[in-house]
């Protein structure tokens, strides 16, 4: 037999008939099927929507009274006053507790006292309620490795791949292929070049002004590019190297070197102090360190600005400032709690009232009406943020009356510039990074204003006028280069307050002012020529382009007719592009810029040069604004 038949003889012997499947089918499913006592059970076991809606209220109400428990408790937690507060209260009030024969007297005595204690327990929790906690600045230091990145702990150096917080005292190193940035809380960041060690010496707060230099970083090896953020009446950011010191408040400072240093200044200022002697630097201005001799300001070169390092790190602080920026202005908003648009804010204010009455001693009387004027400010954050610009008036000129007040008032002087001296500080600190176009700027124009009318001076007048000055002129300046036209009008009407002080003349402001604001007036008037050569000025509002035309640097007498001027321009475009190769035009560029040096009509020239000439490899454009840069420092040195 073969295996299919033996197969086929399995299948038929192993089949059942069919009646057979019907019957174990049947008896399987009686098997399976469910009693009838089971489902009667299940029927009766099963809740109505009516038991299930009772048990619920049963354990809810349970549920209820615990939580009201625990809030009762915590509620009298917060009631309970101190005892050094309770004795106040027994020997202020006892008094009014001695019974008398009239029971009306005694019954409202009693309410007076309970109303006075409801009071007291109000001021005790209304910090819980209406007042955050003063926030300080942060003070974390974060480092940001890229690349090769080292922190030396326990004498050895352990590399670091993430962001870590530091601490004063440690030493870090970059490698050959590693960067690194350092973000020193609000006060500013430093980034390292490739093979720089740093030690980090201090990273405490800057609320004070500079005794003396404390060194926040020193630098051994290497390049580090600064960029401060710190109020100029307080401590700067101070780098030690072994042949001098560079302190930066705002600015922005490249420093490196090896047997010398170099320090180059690329916005605002910065000083350098080498054997008790200070030199300070503006923007455009280097310097280098040496270990004998001392140093002198001489002017960057041609093409400074262009250089890789130059240009990523100031768009870097561009963006750093404004993130900055908005972190102060949302960290006083955040302090507000509530606002005066509030149903809640009278009863915030009759707290403070209530908190300033029970203050008992001068000093401290005065330390709550700082904290209430710091409040305001606060409060006008919050509203800015809000959107509600409008009434942010109201809050700022209490905040300036108040310190006004306890600046002229009869207290003891000496105490009162102290206290004034430090909440300034901290409020100019706060705001430190905003600038004009920023939506807390309002805060801090109130900040330095407020400063310079104080008694005795907490900050000196000019010092808050300069620097709402060059605030102005480098945005004015910044928002003209970008093309944004559109917005000049709504820009000039904020920032003409602050360029008054140009009718007078550049020779009303300091030395170093006169010469950072030369240069911004003579590189907004440079945008200005290069939106007017793009045929962008038919945007601008002509009475208002006279008004702004009023603070740009006079143009030169004119000496050669306009088409003089363009044969010369297209005579020096001729003879550059006789060459070929790169160098050889740039060898002749500047050839033709030292033949029109001292010429009548230079700064003319160059501006049609500025246009004539074509970027490319060689990027003559920027190498002309550089020249008219100079020019205008030049102009302004010599005046």
């Amino acid at each position: 037999m073969s295996t299919e038949d033996l197969l086929l003889r399995l299948q038929r012997d192993l089949t059942p008939p069919s009646g057979a499947q019907g019957r174990i089918r049947t008896r399987l499913q009686a098997r399976i099927a469910a009693p009838e006592a089971l489902r009667a059970t299940k029927a009766l076991l099963t809740p109505t929507s009516e038991s299930k809606r009772v048990i619920w209220e049963r354990i809810s109400a349970s549920l209820l009274a615990h939580r009201a428990h625990g809030f009762l408790v915590e509620l009298r937690g917060w009631l309970s006053a101190p005892e050094g507060v309770r004795a106040f209260l027994w020997q202020r009030f006892s008094a009014e507790l001695v019974p008398v024969q009239q029971t009306r007297h005694m019954f409202w005595g009693v309410k007076w006292v309970a109303t006075a204690v409801l009071l007291v327990f109000v001021t005790q929790m209304s910090p819980r309620f209406f007042w955050a906690s003063p926030s300080a600045a942060l003070s974390e230091t974060m480092l940001l490795p890229h690349g090769d990145v080292s922190i030396l702990v326990d004498e050895v150096w352990q590399p670091v791949t993430q962001e870590v917080t530091l601490r004063a005292g440690m030493r870090i190193q970059t490698g050959e292929d590693g960067q690194a940035s350092i973000v020193l809380s609000d006060d500013g960041v430093v980034r390292l070049d490739h093979g720089t060690m740093i030690d980090l010496v201090d990273l405490s707060d800057r609320m004070e002004p500079a005794s003396e230099l404390v060194p926040t970083l020193s630098l051994y090896t290497g390049r580090l590019w600064m960029q401060g953020l710190v109020p100029a009446n307080l401590r700067g950011l101070t780098v030690y190297t072994p042949v001098g010191l560079v302190t930066v408040n705002g600015g922005s400072v490249s420093i490196g070197g090896e047997r010398e240093m170099r320090v180059a200044v690329y916005d605002r200022t910065a000083q350098v102090t080498r054997s008790g002697k200070n030199l300070p630097l503006v923007a455009g201005e280097w310097t280098v360190l040496r270990a004998a001799g001392n140093p002198s300001a001489q002017k960057l070169a041609d093409g400074s600005y262009q250089s890789p390092w130059v240009q990523g790190n100031l768009t870097l602080d561009a963006v750093h400032r404004q993130e900055i920026a908005a972190l102060q202005q949302t960290r006083l908003a955040e302090r507000a709690r509530i606002l005066p648009t509030s149903t809640l804010y009278p009863v915030k204010r009759a707290v403070e009232a209530v908190d300033l009455f029970l203050t008992i001693g001068d000093e401290a009387k005065m330390q709550k009406q700082l904290q209430h004027a710091d409040t305001r400010l606060t409060e006008a954050a919050a509203l800015l943020a809000q959107g509600q610009t409008g009434a942010v008036a109201l809050p700022l000129e209490e905040y300036r009356s108040t310190l006004v007040a306890l600046a002229t008032g009869s207290g003891d002087a000496t105490l009162a510039q102290f206290l004034l001296k430090k909440v300034v500080s901290q409020n100019a600190s706060d705001l430190a990074a905003t600038l004009p176009g920023d939506q807390a700027y309002v805060l801090k124009q109130a900040v330095l204003e407020t400063s310079s009318t104080l008694a005795d001076g907490v900050s000196a007048p000019e010092d808050a006028r300069d620097s709402m000055l060059l605030d102005a002129l480098s945005v004015l300046t910044q928002a003209v280069e970008t093309g944004n036209l559109k917005g000049l009008p709504d820009m000039w009407t904020q920032l003409s307050p602050q360029l008054q002080i140009l009718k007078g003349g550049i020779d009303a402001l300091k030395p170093e002012v006169q010469r950072e604001a030369s240069a911004a007036l003579a590189m907004l008037a440079l945008a200005f020529d290069k939106q007017e050569e793009q045929g962008q000025m038919q945007k601008v509002d002509p009475i208002l382009l006279q008004q702004i035309s009023a603070y740009l640097p006079a143009e030169e007498a004119p000496i050669l007719s306009e088409s003089d001027i363009q044969l010369i321009v297209a005579g020096i475009r001729q003879r550059i592009f006789v060459y070929h190769l790169t160098q050889a035009r740039l060898n002749q560029f500047t050839q033709e810029l030292k033949l029109l040096e001292g010429h009548a009509d230079q700064g003319r020239i160059l501006r049609r040069l500025y246009f004539a000439l074509p970027g490319g490899p060689e990027n003559f454009p920027d190498r002309v604004r550089q020249e008219i840069i100079r020019l205008g420092w030049q102009k302004a040195s010599q005046s």
